[in-house]
């Protein structure tokens, strides 16, 4: 009788947890200071005077540059290194988050979030390559499901620094915090590894000189195009839940407190759902999870919209199961971008198609209001989230990313897990 099989995590080496806690950490990072100005834009506004809707543009703009991030940064990564390029992205966000705190009119401040953007979209490329690529391959769906709860925890961490500094320090001590991501650089520098998946291709010299632009080539543009598409109608997905239902649910008769812990709920159903996401990938394969979960995902929308009078803990019960599935079964998207694309040109693929497609998220509460302005905010949300749902499912569920690669599997092997 053979011995059984160990535990996955006695499997993975100390080499293996200083991969996932630098990049864990990045994204973290990376999501506290993306969050930090959704919570000033009214204390922006009122100094700089502007419209709340002008203000508004400054989280726009951080969508607006992260494709330049992904596809650039993302070359830098595959040509020399994931661990270099992750240590530029965060020293590059990290310090333009703190300049937004000096800045000196509207102006000065959208600049500095343009750059925030390109480096929170490089820190994604080449974090999340680092990680995928240095765990063993039978574990990748939980590495990515576990990093990309670092998003979620920084979300939770922004909201609670926000009162205690904003109160002590004004709307800008909140952005001198965000310098702290730049400590991070010593760790990544001296406890996490180049991946040996990465150097090995790196050793035969395979890496183009700018990665990105074998994107446009005909072998990969018709793989990068159909994982935009799946990344767009993703972000439609999402966002429309993470901006709007706040408002939805104050309109609805919830005060601020209420509507804050309700959302607080909502997050945790998030980060839990990303960490179950990975199991689940792992057991029965990511492509299945990923349309099984969305679809589930599904039903919880459709409830939340029917029980919004029903009372606190059943409306927080539903959001937490809202964000559990549509957002937490996200945590699987890293890795099944990542297994489109070969080693030479992973961070600059997985960058530029994750980052382009985000640009929907900026886009999301226009249509989202613009809607509600026909059918009332509610139905908008549901109507926004089940239709870009059901377009992630056809994407994934008809193989069309794969199907797209067409040529370059004929031309040439590449790894394509799902």
């Amino acid at each position: 009788m053979s011995a059984p099989a160990s535990p996955w995590y006695r499997q993975l080496s100390r080499q293996h947890w200083h991969a996932l806690a630098g990049s864990w950490l990045g994204w973290t990072l990376d999501g506290f200071d993306f969050i930090l100005i959704t919570y000033v834009l009214t204390d922006i506004a009122t100094e700089f005077e502007v419209s709340l809707t002008t203000a508004g543009t400054l989280v726009l703009a951080t969508f607006a540059t992260r494709w330049l991030g992904g596809a650039f940064i993302g070359s830098f990564a595959d040509r020399f290194g994931r661990k270099t390029a992750m240590i530029a992205s965060v020293l590059l966000y990290s310090f333009a988050t703190f300049l937004c705190g000096l800045s000196w009119d509207f102006w000065s401040l959208m600049i500095f979030r343009l750059v925030v953007g390109i480096g929170m979209a490089g820190e994604y490329a080449a974090g999340s390559t680092l990680l995928l690529e240095s765990w063993p391959e039978r574990v990748r769906n939980k590495a990515s499901g576990f990093l990309v709860s670092g998003w979620a925890a920084g979300g939770l961490l922004a909201a609670a620094v926000y009162a205690p500094i904003v109160t002590a320090f004004g709307w800008r001590g909140l952005f001198f915090v965000g310098i702290a991501p730049a400590l991070l650089t010593i760790y990544i520098r001296f406890g996490v590894a180049e991946p040996e998946e990465w150097r090995s291709a790196a050793d035969r010299d395979e890496a183009p000189k700018v990665s990105f632009f074998q994107l446009l080539s005909r072998r990969w543009l018709p793989v990068a195009a159909a994982l935009f598409g799946l990344m767009f109608a993703n972000f439609a997905t999402t966002w429309p839940i993470l901006s709007l239902m706040p408002t939805y649910l104050k309109s609805t008769g919830y005060d601020e407190g209420a509507t804050g812990t309700l959302m607080f709920v909502a997050s945790l159903g998030a980060l839990f759902g990303y960490w179950a996401s990975g199991f689940l990938g792992d057991r029965i394969g990511t492509r299945r999870a990923l349309i099984w979960v969305m679809a589930l995902s599904l039903v919880f929308v459709a409830t939340t919209f029917a029980v919004t009078t029903a009372g606190s803990v059943v409306l927080a019960v539903s959001l937490f199961l809202v964000e559990f599935t549509s957002l937490g079964i996200t945590g699987l998207l890293p890795k099944y971008i990542a297994d489109h694309f070969d080693p030479t040109l992973r961070a600059s693929g997985l960058g530029t198609t994750y980052n382009l497609g985000s640009i929907a998220g900026g886009l999301s509460p226009v249509w989202g209001g613009a809607l509600a302005g026909v059918i009332g905010l509610g139905s908008a949300i549901g109507v926004l989230t089940a239709f870009w749902t059901l377009a992630c499912i056809a994407v994934i569920g008809f193989d069309l990313p794969r199907r797209a690669l067409g040529r370059a599997m004929a031309t040439q092997p590449t790894a394509v897990h799902n």
